[in-house]
């Protein structure tokens, strides 16, 4: 059985709705607005579920457009519930912290970071 890759997965929904890039990593060159979305955790949820725990930071030059792409971010993956995901369907999407602002330590821009709890079936049912 195989899990989805929920960061892949994330990565490609988010990023044609988002202003700026979406990517795991950070970009180079560094963009002045874009999404970081990076998995930091979860469980598997026996026989064939798993709950990953997903970090997003939003990056912008201005703290109203920080919020404003953290908001944005925030409904997109909410809207997942109950929907499916490249193949993987979304059971449940929990916001275990919202929205807050911690400025980039190294370049101290704007930035808005949150944190998702998404739970999703396995890719292949149990035999």
């Amino acid at each position: 059985m195989a899990y989805p890759d929920m960061i892949a997965l994330l990565v490609a929904y988010l990023d044609p709705l988002l202003t700026g890039p979406v990517a795991s990593r950070v970009p180079d060159p560094r963009p002045d607005v874009w999404t970081q979305i990076r998995r930091v955790g979860g469980n598997q949820v026996r026989p064939v579920r798993d709950q990953p725990r997903i970090d997003v930071f939003s990056h912008a030059l201005t703290d109203p457009a920080a919020w404003t792409l953290a908001d944005l971010t925030r409904r997109s993956i909410h809207a997942l519930k109950g929907t499916t995901l490249g193949g993987a369907v979304v059971y449940r999407v929990e916001e275990t912290l919202g929205p807050r602002q911690l400025d980039d330590p190294l370049t101290g821009r704007p930035r808005c970071w949150a944190t998702y709890s998404i739970l999703v079936r396995a890719d292949d049912a149990v035999a």
